[in-house]
């Protein structure tokens, strides 16, 4: 399984690069390294820096953005263009991913451009789901126009929109689609009772 995690921006909003906030003792990208470490696995970073800081730390293997500064599309079309197949992309503040839930997206995704988790109201969760290389051109497409919703590349792909409430059968309470992105959300996972190793 090819899994690419976004280590993502500066982390301003909470302070810290979301990689080595820590949690039960662990750095998050450590606890995700664990679950995927006979996969083959791949870090993007957003510049030089950060990728040193990674590979110093966590000794895995690194790609740059290819575009500087342009968030989650840019992460996403670099690893596709590292693969050039079907990717697992998960964002690194989502340290409880069950594994076995990821390894379905991973197989269901197959034939289609892209499967993207999506919830009863609509929101979807485009960084835990899975791209394949047909994505790129129209990836690369929006970027060009200057577009940098993650979603908006989908609309034109043979995207399957994979009900969550499905997931349940991997992740009875879903988990996995926990992310952090404020003091408060890291001090909410912090205060919860959640095993970080899979079943």
């Amino acid at each position: 399984m090819n899994v690419a995690i976004l280590a993502g921006g500066r982390g301003s909003r909470i302070g810290v690069d979301k990689g080595f906030i820590e949690l039960k003792g662990k750095k998050f990208a450590e606890i995700i390294i664990e679950k995927f470490r006979d996969c083959n696995l791949v870090f993007v970073c957003r510049d030089d820096k950060q990728a040193r800081r990674y590979e110093e730390e966590f000794y895995c293997k690194v790609i740059k953005d290819k575009i500087k500064d342009y968030g989650p599309l840019a992460g996403i079309l670099s690893a596709l263009e590292y693969f050039r197949d079907y990717t697992l992309i998960l964002a690194v503040d989502m340290p409880f991913v069950k594994r076995n839930l990821a390894e379905f997206i991973y197989e269901k995704a197959k034939g289609y451009d892209a499967l993207i988790p999506t919830w009863n109201d609509g929101k979807k969760e485009p960084l835990l789901a899975c791209y394949s290389l047909n994505a790129i051109p129209e990836i690369r497409r929006c970027i060009r126009k200057g577009i940098r919703k993650v979603i908006k590349p989908l609309e034109n792909l043979r995207t399957l929109f994979y009900p969550i409430e499905l997931l349940k059968f991997y992740d009875e309470k879903l988990i996995s689609f926990i992310n952090v992105n404020t003091p408060k959300d890291l001090e909410m996972i912090r205060c919860l009772s959640i095993d970080l190793e899979d079943p």
